[in-house]
């Protein structure tokens, strides 16, 4: 037998799905950590910053850091993980709701009309 014809178990996919559902969930909850993390650190610094003499400077310095050392990219690489991890989820939903259709449809066809 071919390996694409070969007899498989229903059962290793819907494992497959849920193990790959438990690593976007898993994903999904470091992205959110990222976002809360690096909004925090943004608006800590912002309110840190403030003075009630906040001049803004003659000349602005060559390519200025973000407010307390916080990398911009670093949330939006977060938020854009975070995204990913849910697509992720939806998808893999998808598969396991397939496959449930699929031996619901599998067990219709097995059961002999009375």
């Amino acid at each position: 037998m071919s390996v694409i014809h070969g007899q498989r178990s229903l059962a290793t996919g819907v494992d497959t799905a849920i193990l790959a559902i438990r690593k976007a969930q898993d994903r999904f909850g470091v992205a959110a950590r990222e976002v809360a993390q690096q909004g925090a650190s943004l608006s800590e610094s912002a309110s840190a910053k403030e003075s009630p003499k906040n001049k803004p400077p003659s000349q602005t310095p060559p390519n200025p850091g973000p407010p307390g050392g916080a990398q911009p990219a670093d949330l939006a690489q977060a938020m854009v993980a975070q995204n990913l991890a849910s697509y992720d989820l939806a998808a893999n939903v998808k598969t396991v709701q397939a496959f449930d259709a699929m031996l619901e449809e599998l067990t219709r066809l097995t059961k002999k009309p009375a």
